[in-house]
């Protein structure tokens, strides 16, 4: 089964591109990544309870 879920998240980009060392421009793709990967990291995934993840 497919679920599809939408997240927003309002991110400090100026605090974001400063502590990962990014141009701001890059910052909405980098926390689109670590979202993915914190939901790829989790024991869901782990555990093929979730057995696939796209994102972009």
């Amino acid at each position: 089964m497919k679920v599809r879920i939408t997240i927003t998240l309002d991110v400090d980009a100026e605090a974001w591109a400063h502590e990962y060392g990014l141009e701001r421009r890059d910052v909405r793709d980098d926390v689109k990544d670590y979202v993915a990967h914190l939901v790829i990291g989790s024991h869901h995934f782990e555990e093929k309870t979730f057995t696939k993840v796209e994102w972009r």
